[in-house]
């Protein structure tokens, strides 16, 4: 039995969290936040230290779409981040609606005990987790 491995990002403009999943637990856990640089351009570097750690099989992005199922700004940044992922890596990238998932971690911030203003770093990881592991749920 092989088992896959994949990232989910959250992808923002000056922060992306990411999380782990892989196929044998189902159980997606936020791992990091990568911080941009200054001028806004990707971060690769630290990107690198991420994928490199681990043996990847699939990239699952988180798209925002609207209430409608319509693309927002940051859904075309996050599509542009997917075709860049899969050219620096050679690895397939999938997207997956987003929709309210940075609302749903502060919520689950702050019912955990977090402040009620929580570390944007902490949300963003949170989300990329909420994201993972709504495909792992919508794919079995």
């Amino acid at each position: 039995m092989s088992i896959s491995t994949y990232l989910g990002f959250d992808v923002g403009t000056k922060r992306t969290g990411v999380a782990i999943a892989n196929s044998l637990t189902q159980i997606a856990s936020g791992i990091d936040v990568v911080k941009h640089h200054k001028d806004g351009s990707t971060n690769w570097e630290e990107f690198d230290k991420i994928i490199n750690t681990h043996n990847i099989n699939l990239f699952i992005i988180g798209l925002a779409l609207d209430q409608d199922g319509k693309d927002q700004e940051i859904s075309f940044i996050a599509k542009s981040f997917g075709r860049k992922l899969k050219l620096r890596y050679n690895i397939e990238v999938e997207f997956v609606d987003e929709y309210l998932s940075s609302f749903d971690a502060k919520k689950q911030l702050k019912y955990n005990h977090h402040h009620r203003n929580a570390k944007r770093g902490e949300v963003d990881k949170l989300s990329a987790e909420l994201i993972l592991q709504t495909w792992l749920r919508d794919s079995a």
